[in-house]
Formats: C-alpha cells, structure tokens, sequence
C-alpha cells in the first residue's frame, strides 16, 4: 500500500490552525556545542534548551518565536519544563524546530565509552555463563558512569501499574534483546502445582503459584536472583511477568514471587519465557541487568569495536508541556529514555509534528494525568472487587494505575488540554505502548479536539505486550487518522469515551500474542457510546493461541451497546473467529463495509436482547456506570444518544444492524489489484448494482500522506 499525497487545498482548513508563519522576530539557537553564556544567535548559540527557552520567555512578548536546535545530541537528566509562560498565540506559536536538515536529538541515556566495557573475569561470575561465551561477555559498571539503580525489569503486565524500563542497551541505535530462554517462542505451561492467588476473584492473600517445567535447564537457575517469567499465564488478553521467588531442580518447579491476577491455569495457549539471566547469554547483543551490583551483562555483536553503545538513565518525561498553549516540537528524534517522550497537560493546541520517537521505555507521548500505582494486587480488572476506600491519587508525568481506575471512575477528567496533536511523527521500539490520547469531558461531552494523525507506529510493545495498545484513546472527541499501526503482539487501537473518530487509518499485522482481542477494541461501558470507525483498512489478523477465543478486526467486549457506528471499511484475513465480535451486547450499525476473505463478518457470544439493559440498569457496577457517575436516561446523554437510553431503560431490545456489506471469498474479480493490496472497486463495479446504495470507499486516501514533515514513499 502506498502513502497517499494529501493536497495542500485539503489540508488548508486544519493546518491553518497550526502552521501560521511564525512573523514575530524572537528567534535563539541552541547547540549541543555552544554555551550558555553566549548570546544565542546562529553564530554564537545558546547550549542547553532551558537557555533557548528562557531567552525566548523574556523576548516574546504576549506573541511567539523559533528556538531553532542545531545539529547533535543534547543529553538530559531531568525534564524540560514547559509551562503557561511559554504560550505563543496561534498566529505566532511557539516553535522549538531542528535546523533544516539537522539530525536533532534528545536522549535520555548516557554513551559507554568501549574502554568502560570490559571482559568479565570474576570467577564466580564465569561460572554462572554459558561455556560457549565465556572471556567474550562484557560488563559495564553503571556506578563509574553514575548511573546507579538501573530500575527494575518487573513486574509488569496486564492491569499492573506503567513503570519506567530498566536501563537498556541500545547498539548503534537499536534496542538489544535482554537475556531470554529460549531466544525465540515460549514453553508452555508443563503442570500448575499451585494456582496461588487470584485477586481478580477477591483473594488478596497474594500467595504465590508453583508451576512444574520438563525441561532440564532451569537447574542452571538455580543462583540466579531478579530473573522472570512472562508469558500467558491465564486467558489470552493478560499478559504479565513476574519475578521468580525460588527454582527447585529436584521437583522441578517454580514458585513466583507475586500471584497472577487470575491465577494460573494450565490451557493450549498458556505458556512462559524466563527472562534476564545471566546464564542465557548465548546470542549477540543479549544483556542481563545485575541489579544488586548495578552493572549491565552482554555478549558484543559482530563489529562491536566500531559500534555507539548508549545505556537509557531517564526515568522522568523528556518534555513536559504543562499549562501552556499554541507550543510545537517540529523535527526532533527523542530516544533513549526508561520513560515517556513528551507530557502533555491542560493548555490547549500543542503540536509534536514530524519528529521520530524510538527506543523509549514507556511510551511516546501522554496526554493527560495518571494515578498513582495501587498496592500490588488491591484493584482488579474491573473494579468489581476494588476496594471502594481507594479512591486513587492523579499524578502528572506518569500513568500508573490509571487503567484499572478508569474502570471504576469512568468520567474522571484527565485533564489532557484541548486541540493537541501528534502529527506525522515515526513511533517504533517503544517499551509499553505508542501514544495515550486523552481530553474531553464525558459528563458534558465537550469534546477534547486531541488527535493522531499521519503516524507511522509499529513495534511499540518491547515491555508490556497487552492493552498498552499503538493509540490509547479516552476521554470525548478526540480523532485517530490516516495513521500506519502496524506490528504488534496486542490491539492497535484501545478506546475508552465518546464520539471518537478512528479513520483512514492502515491497521495490520496486529494480536501477534494475543486471543480474545480485536484490533480496535472497546466495550464494558455502555454509557460508552457515539463513536465513528470509518474508512480504515484492517488485514492480516490471526490468532496463534491454539484452542483460545480468537481474534477479530473490531470486538465490542461486555455489554459494549449503541457504542460505535462501524462504516466504509476495508476488511482483508481480518479475523480467525470473525471479523466484528460482540459479547453480550450490541446496536452497532455495520454498514457500506467490504469484507475479503475472512470468516463471519459478525460474531455474536451470549447476545441477550435484553442482556444490555438489565445490566446497566441493575447490576452495582452498570448502575455505577451508566445512571449515577452519569446518568445516560437525561441530557445530554439522552439527547445525544435516544438508542441507549431506551436500552438502559428496558424499552427497546437491542438489535445487531447490518446494511450493504460487500462479502466475498476467493473472488478478487472487482478489486483494482488485489494481490497488491488494493481493494479499491472498479470503475463500473457490479458492487453498486448488487448492493444499491452503496457508497464509494476512498480506499487510495486510507493510511500516510504526504506533508511538510512526510515524503512519499512506499510503507
């Protein structure tokens, strides 16, 4: 498929918004070469961008003005901090912009000099490495270099809180493998001794589980410490890795260090890897962090003595944008951090446009607070057995436990700003997910207006593999468009809110470790509702969970009803079960879709008519939902949405629409080039006849487009 050129006249209307000639004349450099007692100009720059920053505050006036950055690598070890005082307007913003042509980077690691790398010659630690490499593994001591606490590995995983990466190893700019067994795959779960604890059923004991392997290395195991498993230890969507408390040879079992939510069960799909060990260094780049000794572990790569070696330090944001309005980040790479690129807000209209986010630990942009992490184990999945005494604590600069809490205070306001987009940027080799779109109110359902748009983002899942999702997006009318969300083990698109709009997105090659899952997915609230997924492109989605519930191009999970209206969408293997999955509820309209080798187009599991209704309108939590935190039977719900208030209120069954669907199997007969991908219909096609009323899908606009910030090439 190819990136698509968007012409300018169809561009005029938003970028006009954000892309006014910045006329005022406030303009600094900054380069990683200059000084801080310089004067700022092109000749004589500024070093640090805090100078940049300042230097602009005191020169602007009530308008705005360009830092421009030039080329290099500006290091950091705390946030740059920007608030109310650095507002432009929206004829001149402000503009923090790489030079032209300029390779711009903001890096939250540090560079290992090769001398600070040196051969492991403790005898003890020897003997713990595999034969083969030993005198070839390296140590790096992160103390000489003041780094420190390298952070922990885990744990982490479905519904545990967001934490920082450890310090990772990158190598000529890309992220290396930390030590694993086995190097590809999983094993699967031999024998559960012990499920231990399952808080998501109320036992907040926190025993730990005993599980039993076959194989005969975990005996090496046996003097490691930190080392974990992960895997699926329980259904298809929670993912989760946790530490290891003991490894007994002799019965041949593990005993965790903490429970799995659900606690352990033997199934086709559940199964593990260990992770960070030193006695798995088998494969070039392989690294295990020593936590106690504060040193990194690894197996050099062919040409090592030529390559960058840099070690991620920041656990803080790189940018914090707070407060402020009309700020842009134009052209920037921010990369190697244990945290999250840039924070954003309140404020409203702040752009990052064109910049490339890479090798970070947590994600590459959040907009809107986070809530301080439970104690382990005390909130489950949904609320259901939360303790209601917790009430949780917002946070800004970090996520935390925002997932769980959502579930229980659906209409907590964020706080994300209004109008701020994430446009045209590359987001790859994240450590738990792309982006978190927040904004909007969803008692008044004043939209937000926050949008991503014209983004490449793929690979993103380097830590977390489940429902830390390419785009995370909740809140009231916020937009996700013409975007590339490609290549990941989970969904790529996770949908809290109302009237959002997902189009012209190019979504594929998603679910690679998940069953049960969609990849848009939504559902559980039914005041939940107005959404639009219009226009994008879904293929290749396959479930690899052997005997598991499946995958889908689209799931309405738990009473998801009247939440969404599904139109002019392109659906090509997009599915092992089906290709729109509902459990339990319904009141979607599926209409004007072209749907190409895939199984049901519609998936239904326990679809009661009046399923919806009796539990949103009796059950604690539905009641919780969708009558007192709101109250969708009065305006503006009920204006809005007139469907859902006759469900919520028993007056109407819910129905599943489905109106002018294009299905075929095996017939490519009217497509434009099919084994190309392009499944734009024919000029004349008999579609139209057969199906009167259906509308053309303008199948050449879904996906990239050409702008100032993109070129045209082929993805």
């Amino acid at each position: 498929m190819m990136i698509q050129k968007q012409s300018r006249v169809m561009m005029a209307g938003w970028l006009a918004l954000m892309m006014v000639p910045n006329g005022f004349a406030a303009e600094f450099w900054v380069s990683p070469g200059g000084s801080d007692s310089n004067p700022g100009t092109e000749d004589q720059p500024f070093q640090t961008l805090e100078a940049g920053r300042d230097a602009l505050r005191a020169a602007k006036g009530e308008g705005g003005g360009t830092v421009w950055l030039m080329e290099g690598r500006y290091e950091r070890r705390a946030t740059f901090e920007i608030d109310q005082m650095d507002s432009g307007t929206q004829a001149d913003p402000v503009v923090f912009r790489a030079v032209e042509g300029a390779e711009v980077l903001i890096d939250g690691g540090i560079g290992v000099p090769h001398e600070a790398c040196k051969t492991v010659e403790d005898e003890t630690t020897r003997e713990r490495l595999i034969e083969e490499v030993r005198g070839q593994v390296l140590a790096i001591d992160l103390k000489t270099l003041g780094v420190g606490d390298p952070g922990a590995v885990g744990p982490r995983g479905f519904r545990r809180a967001y934490i920082p990466a450890p310090s990772e190893l990158f190598i000529d700019g890309k992220p290396q493998q930390i030590s694993r067994w086995p190097n590809e795959g999983f094993v699967p779960v031999h024998e559960v001794v012990d499920p231990g604890s399952a808080p998501r059923e109320g036992d907040f004991a926190m025993k730990p589980a005993v599980i039993g392997y076959e194989s005969d290395r975990p005996s090496r195991w046996v003097k490691a410490k930190d080392f974990y498993l992960s895997g699926i230890f329980n259904w298809g969507f929670a993912d989760d890795t946790i530490p290891v408390a003991k490894v007994d040879p002799e019965a041949k079992t593990f005993t965790t260090a903490l429970p799995h939510l659900y606690g352990f069960v033997k199934r086709s799909f559940t199964s593990w890897y260990a992770l960070n060990l030193l006695e798995e260094i088998d494969l070039p780049g392989e690294y295990f962090i020593d936590r106690e000794n504060q040193a990194i572990y690894f197996l050099p790569p062919e040409g090592f003595k030529d390559q960058e070696v840099r070690v991620s330090v920041m656990s803080e944001p790189l940018v914090a944008i707070e407060g402020a309005s009309w700020v842009q980040f134009e052209g920037i790479t921010f990369e190697n951090s244990r945290g999250t690129g840039v924070y954003i807000e309140r404020g409203n209209n702040n752009l990052l446009a064109g910049c490339t986010f890479r090798n970070l630990g947590v994600v590459a942009a959040q907009m809107g607070k986070g809530i301080a992490p439970f104690e382990e184990g005390r909130h489950d999945a949904h609320g259901k057995h939360a303790d209601p005494a917790i009430k949780g604590e917002p946070i800004s600069r970090a996520m935390g436990n925002w997932h769980e809490y959502i579930y229980a205070f659906t209409t907590w306001d964020r706080e994300a700003g209004t109008g701020h987009g994430v446009l045209s940027c590359d987001i790859h080799d994240m450590g738990a997910g792309g982006i978190m779109l927040g904004g909007g109110d969803r008692v008044t359902l004043k939209p937000g207006g926050n949008y991503v748009r014209n983004c490449d983002i793929s690979r993103v899942n380097r830590w977390d593999r489940t429902y830390k999702a390419p785009v995370n997006i909740d809140g009231v009318g916020n937009r996700v468009e013409h975007n590339h969300i490609h290549d990941s083990p989970g969904m790529g698109i996770y949908l809290h809110g109302n009237d959002h709009v997902v189009a012209l997105n190019h979504m594929h090659h998603l679910l690679l470790d998940m069953s049960d899952q969609g990849m848009i997915y939504m559902g559980r609230d039914a005041s939940e509702a107005g959404n639009l997924f219009e226009h994008n492109f879904f293929h290749h989605a396959t479930s690899h969970h052997k005997g598991g519930y499946g995958v889908q191009a689209i799931f309405f999970d738990d009473y998801a009803t009247a939440c969404a209206t599904v139109r002019g969408n392109v659906f090509y293997k997009a599915g092992s079960s089906g290709v729109i999955k509902f459990f339990r509820g319904g009141e979607v309209p599926i209409e004007n879709n072209i749907v190409v080798d895939c199984p049901q187009l519609l998936e239904k599991l326990r679809c009661l008519p009046d399923g919806p209704g009796k539990y949103f309108s009796q059950d604690p939590l539905g009641k919780s939902r969708c009558i007192e935190q709101l109250d969708v039977r009065k305006p503006p719900y009920s204006v809005r949405y007139p469907v859902l208030r006759e469900i919520v209120e028993l007056k109407r069954p819910t129905t599943h629409p489905m109106k002018n669907n294009y299905v075929v199997n095996g017939d490519y007969s009217e497509f434009v080039d099919a084994e190309k991908l392009n499944f734009a219909l024919k000029e004349g096609s008999k579609v139209y006849e057969e199906l009167p009323g259906f509308e053309e899908i303008p199948f050449g606009k879904i996906g990239l487009y050409e702008d100032d910030w993109r070129a045209l090439e082929a993805e």
